[in-house]
């Protein structure tokens, strides 16, 4: 699939989430990209976000967020 997390909040905004490490957000923006289940999505108005993590060499974490929306 395309999505690990699926939020709605009070007011019907649809946000899905796919998390990964922070070296694999541009496979994952390229799967969304070209999935078939995308284009019917942003139709729908879904916020689609892919965010990836990475540990910093000072011991925090990091991330980066792409909006595919």
């Amino acid at each position: 699939g395309i999505i690990d997390i699926l939020a709605i909040n009070n007011k019907g905004v649809v946000t899905a989430l796919q998390v990964t490490s922070y070296s694999n957000v541009g496979a994952r923006v390229k799967k969304i990209t070209e999935s078939p289940a995308t284009p019917f999505l942003r139709t729908a108005d879904w916020v689609i976000l892919v965010e990836g993590w990475k540990k910093e060499k000072n011991g925090k974490w990091v991330s980066r967020i792409v909006d595919l929306s």
